[in-house]
């Protein structure tokens, strides 16, 4: 019967579900996800806005600029192991909003290396490095860590540029917007822990 409703009655029925059920329900057959998983689609990004609105006890941001409804739910909501190992200990994992992982700490030092090595053993000058988009620690923490994989990604646009004076205007402009990532990644990871806070189904 559910794949012959029409989608005006299936969209009313989706408003009502939390985002969990919808990932469940786009994986049970191809009419559900066309209509749950387009990205571009408006109905597609109400019902999950909707649904978001619904199931966070209290006011939520926009997701931020070029990321989906369907995976800010997911990390705002649905996501409950490490995207490396499948840890499922809540004590054990935190969300990194900047590089959007949630993983475990383990996992998360396999990926990362630190300042020091960055600058001693990488080379990487002091200018760069405020290019780079560092790993939100615990306050406590001492340790200055950086994705493997950001910082390559990042060497490699650097090095791509061949005339120096572009250089100097990629790293001015790169470093400004590092600094407002960094007010933007906190914002939403504290959201994050404040969903999951109060969130006794995670």
């Amino acid at each position: 019967m559910a794949s012959t409703l029409p989608f005006e009655i299936l969209i009313e029925i989706f408003s009502y579900l939390h985002p969990k059920d919808l990932y469940s329900l786009s994986l049970v057959c191809k009419r559900y996800r066309t209509l749950l998983w387009s990205k571009i689609s408006t109905t597609t990004q109400d019902i999950w806005r909707t649904s978001r609105i619904r199931y966070i006890l209290h006011p939520t941001f926009d997701p931020p600029e070029k990321m989906s409804e369907q995976q800010y739910n997911y990390l705002l909501m649905v996501v409950n192991s490490c995207q490396f190992c499948g840890e499922c200990c809540r004590y054990k994992l935190a969300m990194h909003w900047e590089f959007r992982i949630f993983c475990c700490h383990d996992c998360l030092l396999q990926r990362c290396i630190s300042r020091n090595s960055l600058m001693n053993d990488w080379k990487v000058s002091g200018e760069l490095l405020a290019c780079l988009q560092q790993v939100i620690t615990p306050p406590r923490s001492k340790q200055k860590l950086f994705l493997v994989s950001d910082i390559i990604k990042t060497l490699s646009e650097y090095h791509d540029i061949e005339a120096e004076n572009k250089r100097l205007i990629w790293i001015q402009e790169k470093q400004s917007y590092i600094n407002n990532m960094i007010r933007e990644h906190k914002k939403y990871k504290a959201q994050f822990e404040l969903i999951r806070l109060f969130d006794l189904t995670f």
